[in-house]
Parts: structure tokens; C-alpha cells; sequence
């Protein structure tokens, strides 16, 4: 399994320069490569409040302190429920317009992990390859603590 995260840029605030700030309020598209298959799995702007809530909840599942943890997508009515059980995750996606609820993926808990961080780490230099000054936001340094601890996780040293 991988993912990809496709950050759109505002096309106003594009011709700024950079700032993680502005930045983080960009839409983005996360896709999930399973199976040989890329399919696109959430979208919405304000990103890293997103990916800070799905690291936390991931977090929180290892830390046992819970099984479920859902994230809203931002200027939708979307809801993303993941659900952890026997070492299997369960994605499920809520519509509140029709109230529609779609399972969006089930996968083993480590290897859906495995792939966010990679991808998440990804995505977290970049942004300091951007603007060097990143570390003075503080969103950026929780993203970065999210991603040590969730590979300490990983790696079993905690």
C-alpha cells in the first residue's frame, strides 16, 4: 500500500511567496495505491488540520486509549470514521447530504500506518525545502512529533 498527497494550490494566494501558513489552507487530494489500483481517498482544504487529526487518531489507537477516531473534511459534509479491530483498519466515509455511509477500505492497521507516515514525511520536508523558516509554526512541529512517535510506534521503542 502507498499514498499520495496532491497539494492544489489557491491560485491568489499562489502568487504570494510561501508561507507554511497560507500553505496549509491549500485543498488537497489523498490517494491510496492498493492492489496496483490508485484510487482517491479523501479531499479538502485545509489539509493539515486533516492529516494532524488522522496522525492523532492513529496515535491514539496505538496508545490503546481508542479503537475509533472520525475526522470532517473541510467545506463538505463528508466524515471519514476509521475503525480499528483485530489488527484491521475499516475506513469509512459518512455523507451527510444523503446520509450515505460507504466503507472506503479495509486493510491491515500497520500496513495503512506504514504508508501514511512515509507519505506524511514526505509531504513534511517538502515543505521545509520551501521555506526554512517552517519550524517557527507550530502546526509544523506537531506534525513533525506526530511522525517521530508514530515511527517509534512502528519500530516497536515505544
Amino acid at each position: 500500500m502507498r499514498m499520495r498527497f496532491e497539494i492544489e494550490p489557491d491560485e491568489e494566494l499562489a502568487q504570494l511567496s510561501f508561507r507554511v501558513s497560507t500553505y496549509f489552507e491549500y485543498r488537497m487530494n489523498m490517494f491510496v495505491l492498493q492492489n496496483g489500483v490508485e484510487k482517491e481517498f479523501c479531499t479538502s482544504t485545509f489539509h493539515a488540520a486533516i492529516l494532524v487529526g488522522i496522525a492523532k487518531g492513529l496515535i491514539e489507537i496505538y496508545a490503546d486509549e481508542k479503537s475509533k477516531f472520525t475526522v470532517e473534511m473541510y467545506e463538505s459534509t463528508l466524515e471519514y470514521t476509521f475503525t480499528y479491530f483485530q489488527k484491521l483498519l475499516t475506513i469509512t466515509r459518512y455523507e451527510g447530504y444523503n446520509g450515505e455511509t460507504i466503507e472506503m477500505m479495509k486493510c491491515r492497521f500497520d500496513d495503512f500506518v506504514e504508508a501514511f507516515v512515509k507519505e506524511y514525511e514526505r509531504y513534511h520536508k517538502a515543505i521545509l525545502k520551501q521555506d526554512r523558516h517552517a519550524f517557527e509554526n507550530k502546526h509544523y512541529c506537531m506534525m513533525r512529533d506526530q511522525i517521530n512517535i508514530l515511527k517509534n510506534h512502528m519500530s516497536g521503542v515505544i
